[in-house]
């Protein structure tokens, strides 16, 4: 067991000898490429020798951990010298001059050459190697973002050495006839064959040169395809790429090299055609005890990896997915099978980068260990831990990058963003580490979305600058929601969907936070009105605490798999009742599955935020003052404070054919899909007329307008009515309302019905018989449009919605008609003449 102050001394050492044998995995996994030239070397494969490998180790390194074994593709010659074999003496190859850092290989620096010597018995054992950007010029990606991850194995044949892409999607078990027509079938590449520099008859290693692989321009090792053609890079520019550095560690290579490309459009330093970088791969390798996989639910939110496993008894194709998870194992079993919360052997551990400002460390490290409330209910104590990183004196070898080491990267960019990826075992799904990257930036973002969101009722959101006590409670929880990713919780979107309008505007937030689950894109309590007493962030929930003791929950290794399973799935029934664990992610029909939304209704919710934007924007030259500043921060939060109205559009809307989602499975009460409710529908129509087709005219501030542009507002509104507009008219949408009404009858708001709606909300001037202002005019002459458009879809014209919208049309042109002999407005009539122009030449464009 490692206490918490044993983790730094533990990581920087790590697994001393961590070279142990691949056994024990009962699937073996093959992935590649069949074509012709697969099938000649799988003959020519097949007929090579099949030997045991010696084990012995030179005094080069340290001895492997790896038994005996025997590898199908590899083959040696017996006992031979280097004098006979054609290899060069060890001595010349790796002079006594040479640079040599042990690890789990050897890695020698001769001069410029680097050489990796690979014990014998790691060749046949598959390594996760991944690329990163760890330094780049401004505006191509950022430092510590991955560009790649890939499993590599090596392999020998005779007096080469071949590294070979593995892929774990097709698997079959060894032990069956149908292993052979899996591995036929995806023959693995060869990423690049080395030459044996030397090997010495009783080292037990292999010497290959590395020098060429990372200063030429390797795929496997380079940046994204789609990098490359946005910068339009030609080539690599051998003589201005190197190796930095190259360091081996108990379970890894990392190393580091500046590459230049020959680019034609490089976004920042255009000075002679060329983009340079610095890139850092990590050589990991897999474990040699693969964790016991934990099959995946649709109903409970986890990152999976998939397999197609060939070998199962059924007769189709059957489809494995694994949830991602770390692997945690309590230190004492027998005290944590009765029930005790115990100390895992081995924490998941975050550092945090020493760029990240010190103000900002404390909170930070609290989002991460915020998540211990959760592991506590899996039946963990201190099960995640954030450390500041060893200083230099500390550990020099300690590098940010380095695979080992879990990291909160602090980024100098202006990206107003963070995001928690990680990487993982394919074989099994165990996450082995996570590099979260955190934009500096992202303060702006969170700044902006409290202002915008709580300042109405929360004064401690009004200002350009916060407290630095707000401004941290405001990055703990970013950071919380990004260790939850990596944790392999991928945004649970329902989760605010269980919360009553009435809970947030009480006390109950600063208990629960505003979702049942901190992974939601539930942001901050805009329902709150002024007077009210709550709290306004979001925070770990309910489903949160019940979604990790979902996927950490251990069972002892002797327990059966299909126990585990029938468990993990009862549980789930036990909460099928509950909406606080339920789980859904935005499937554009799921009004309660949404991003950036708050309550169990929308219209309510929206409704109260829209009361909010309205108290703010008279106060948003004073809380955005800076004296002698431009109106950059004016600007700024206006757009913002219109985007959030836009997002309550959105949410809304979704209620308009809207489909609820509820994961079950066969044997559960109740159906998956459930149309939304016809008065919910129509409720939804209410507040698009309400607070969208009819003019939003307190958005009109001239007091603002004219201090952050000269002209646009009239644009805006129309830009923002038509979004409205498009969402109620999507095709999706509307075919949606007609199989609706097909299914339930009368019970079901129809799309004919839904279309008079909208026509009385959009034209009611014609049903008024009033003047037709300029913004309203606006909006009616976007309505032709959008029409006309859609009566030209395909998919629209096999259904009911074409003849149905050209009814509108005419419905439209008969008001107009009846209001033009009536009105004595002449921008109206002119307007109505208009209309009833373009309407028909829609209808009839041969007229």
């Amino acid at each position: 067991m490692l206490g918490i102050s044993d983790i730094r001394s533990r990581d920087a050492t790590s697994y001393s000898g961590f070279t142990r044998f691949l056994g024990s995995l009962a699937m073996t996994t093959v992935q590649g490429v069949a074509d012709l030239r697969s099938i000649f070397w799988l003959i020519l494969v097949a007929l090579l020798p099949r030997v045991a490998l010696a084990q012995d180790r030179g005094p080069s390194g340290p001895e492997p951990d790896v038994p005996s074994v025997v590898l199908d593709t590899i083959s040696t010659d017996d006992e031979e010298d280097d004098d006979d074999n054609g290899m060069r003496p060890y001595a010349e190859v790796i002079p006594e001059t040479a640079e040599s850092d042990d690890g789990v290989f050897t890695v020698h620096r001769v001069d410029e050459d680097y050489f990796f010597e690979i014990p014998l018995g790691l060749l046949g054992h598959e390594f996760l190697l991944q690329t990163r950007i760890t330094k780049t010029p401004a505006g191509v990606g950022f430092g510590g973002q991955r560009e790649s991850m890939v499993v590599v194995r090596w392999e020998r044949r005779t007096e080469r050495l071949l590294l070979r892409l593995v892929g774990h999607q097709n698997v079959a078990p060894d032990t069956l006839p149908i292993f052979e027509a899996v591995r036929n079938s995806n023959f693995e590449p060869i990423l690049y064959s080395f030459d044996i520099e030397t090997m010495p008859a009783d080292s037990g290693t292999v010497v290959v040169d590395v020098s060429d692989f990372f200063t030429t321009d390797t795929p496997v090792l380079g940046i994204r395809e789609d990098r490359r053609e946005e910068y339009g890079i030609r080539a690599l520019i051998r003589d201005r790429t190197f190796v930095e550095s190259m360091r081996s560690f108990p379970e890894n290579i990392e190393v580091r090299r500046t590459v230049t490309f020959a680019a034609n459009d490089t976004p920042s330093q255009d000075v002679g055609g060329a983009l340079s970088m610095e890139l850092g791969h990590s050589l990991l390798l897999l474990p040699s005890d693969p964790m016991t996989p934990r099959i995946w639910d649709e109903r409970v939110g986890y990152f999976s990896v998939r397999q197609n496993d060939f070998g199962a008894d059924e007769q189709r194709l059957v489809q494995r997915r694994f949830i991602r998870r770390w692997r945690l194992e309590p230190s004492d079993e027998e005290a944590y099978l009765r029930g005790e919360r115990v100390e895992p052997v081995r924490p998941i551990v975050f550092y945090i980068d020493r760029a990240t400002p010190a103000r900002w460390r404390p909170y930070l490290r609290q989002g991460v260990e915020d998540w211990n409330s959760a592991f506590e209910q899996a039946g963990f104590l201190n099960a995640i831990v954030a450390l500041d990183p060893p200083s230099a004196g500390e550990d020099p070898e300690f590098d940010p990058a380095d695979a080992r080491y879990s990291m909160i990267r602090y980024i100098a960019s202006g990206v107003e963003n963070a995001s928690g990826p990680s990487f993982y075992d394919p074989r099994t799904g165990e996450i082995l580490g996570s590099h979260i990257q955190w934009h500096h930036n992202a303060l702006n973002l969170v700044r902006k979305w409290f202002f915008v969101q709580t300042a109405a009722a929360n004064p401690a959101a009004r200002g350009v600058e916060f407290d630095d006590e707000v401004m941290g409670q405001l990055l703990r929880f970013v950071a919380a929601h990004e260790v939850g990713h990596t944790l392999g919780l991928p945004h649970n979107m329902k989760g605010h969907s269980a919360v009553p309008i009435d809970s947030l505007r009480t006390r109950w937030v600063c208990e629960n936070g505003t979702s049942m689950s901190v992974m939601d894109y539930a942001r901050f309590n805009y329902v709150a009105q002024p007077g009210d007493d709550t709290c306004f962030t979001p925070r770990i929930g309910p489903y949160d605490r019940w979604a990790v003791e979902w996927g950490y929950r251990w069972f002892p290794k002797s327990t059966d798999g299909e126990e585990i399973r029938e468990t993990l799935r009862g549980w789930i029934v036990e909460r099928a009742d509950d909406p606080r664990f339920r789980f859904g992610d935005p499937s554009g029909m799921d009004p309660g599955s949404t991003s950036e939304a708050l309550g169990d209704d929308p219209v309510l919710a929206s409704d109260l935020g829209v009361a909010n934007l309205k108290r703010i924007l008279p106060k948003l030259r004073e809380w955005t003052f800076e004296e002698g500043e431009r109106y950059d921060q004016l600007e700024e939060m206006y757009g913002e404070l219109i985007d959030q109205w836009g997002q309550y559009v959105r949410h809304v809307s979704l209620l308009v054919g809207g489909v609820d989602w509820t994961r079950r499975a066969q044997g559960q009460d109740g159906l998956p899909y459930t149309p939304v409710e016809r008065y919910r529908q129509k409720s939804a129509m209410d507040y698009l007329d309400r607070q969208v087709f009819q003019t939003p005219d307190w958005m009109i501030d001239p007091d603002v307008l004219f201090r952050i542009e000269a002209t646009g507002i009239q644009d805006r509104i129309r830009s923002l009515q038509m979004d409205g507009l498009g969402r109620v008219l999507s095709v999706s949408r509307m075919k949606r309302l007609i199989e609706q009404e097909a299914l339930a009858g009368s019970d079901a708001y129809g799309l004919q019905e839904m279309l008079g709606d909208l026509r009385a909300s959009v034209w009611s001037e014609l049903m008024e018989g009033s003047p037709v202002g300029p913004f309203r005019r606006d909006l009616q002459r976007g309505y032709l449009d959008h029409v006309s458009t859609l009566l030209e879809i395909e998919e629209a014209r096999s259904t009911d919605i074409v003849p149905l919208l050209r009814g509108e049309l005419t419905a439209v042109v008969d008001a107009a008609r009846a209001l033009l002999v009536r009105t004595d407005d002449t921008i109206t009539r002119l307007h109505l003449e208009d209309v009833i122009a373009r309407a028909q030449e829609i209808l009839d464009p041969s007229d």
